[in-house]
């Protein structure tokens, strides 16, 4: 960790999360904030530039939204090129709180260490090697700007993986090859009734959606799924969990927009299960168990 920040100019090259990067003529815009609209973290007016949303923290091949009450992203969007992917750049392991907004929405420390204390990881939201792609000083840059605190929320070690590190990989190897481009939303759930631990409410579960032109149908396409972190969460004091979802599912991208607050309308449009209610829930046991089209 490091409490230097870096000089507001050093992010004026960073384009974010590109809406029309699947497909050009089918855009999709990062989610609306719904009933978010007022809680979300402003830029500074120092760091505000002419024609960016106050609200887009952006960086190299993706963007975030912050809440200001949780001090957590709503969401990070990203782009992943699977064709110039760079899986071997160093990690950065340099953890820092971003210039362009109040370091109070930013939590660098309180809750974070080590498991075996009962504390928290820092779960990146945009995987550290998805925004890896392109010419090496752009794959290190964007490798760099996803240790931003503002990319993370708290997560046990042991929810750090399975299906929810390998589902980006998946979708590149079932998308068109002649396109294999992919776009990744990722966030936490957060609610009222979360637990909470050293002073601050933890998800209990989040969500991906994955947007990419299908192999075998050649059209745009999206998914939604859901992954619980309840089954390692520590059992709060004095209480105990009655929550049964299972640990991964793929879910209706309508049902995470109700769960989320988020308006996410143009990716439940494109859903495969976008006929299938909101309740409707997929137990997943591997990445092979997607449906990945209608």
């Amino acid at each position: 960790m490091t409490e230097a920040l870096r000089p507001l100019q050093d992010y004026d090259d960073r384009r974010g999360y590109d809406p029309g990067f699947v497909l050009p003529d089918t855009p999709l815009p990062l989610p609306g904030a719904g009933r978010w609209a007022d809680d979300l973290a402003p830029l500074t007016p120092e760091a505000r530039r002419p024609g960016q949303d106050v609200s887009e923290l952006r960086y190299t091949h993706f963007s975030v939204r912050m809440s200001q009450s949780r001090g957590l992203p709503l969401f990070s969007a990203c782009n992943i090129d699977g064709a110039q992917s760079d899986r071997e750049v160093p990690r950065d392991d340099t953890w820092r709180r971003d210039p362009r907004i109040d370091a109070r929405f930013q939590n660098l420390r309180e809750g974070y260490g080590d498991e075996r204390r009962g504390l928290f990881s820092r779960g990146h939201m945009t995987r550290r090697e998805d925004p890896n792609w392109g010419d090496a000083d752009t794959a290190r840059r964007a490798n760099a700007d996803t240790f931003h605190i503002t990319n993370v929320a708290p997560q046990r070690q042991g929810f750090n993986g399975g299906i929810w590190l390998q589902l980006e990989d998946y979708v590149i190897d079932n998308a068109d090859r002649a396109n294999l481009k992919v776009s990744v939303i990722t966030g936490p759930f957060l609610t009222p009734e979360d637990p909470v631990y050293y002073n601050r409410p933890i998800p209990v579960a989040f969500w991906k959606i994955l947007a990419f032109v299908h192999a075998g149908t050649g059209e745009l396409t999206t998914i939604g799924y859901r992954r619980s972190q309840m089954d390692y969460l520590p059992r709060p004091s004095g209480g105990r969990f009655v929550f049964g979802d299972f640990q991964d599912s793929q879910v209706p991208i309508s049902a995470i927009a109700q769960e989320s607050g988020l308006d996410l309308t143009p990716y439940a449009d494109l859903d495969v299960m976008a006929a299938a209610a909101p309740e409707m829930e997929i137990r997943l046991s591997s990445v092979s168990d997607f449906y990945l089209r209608r």
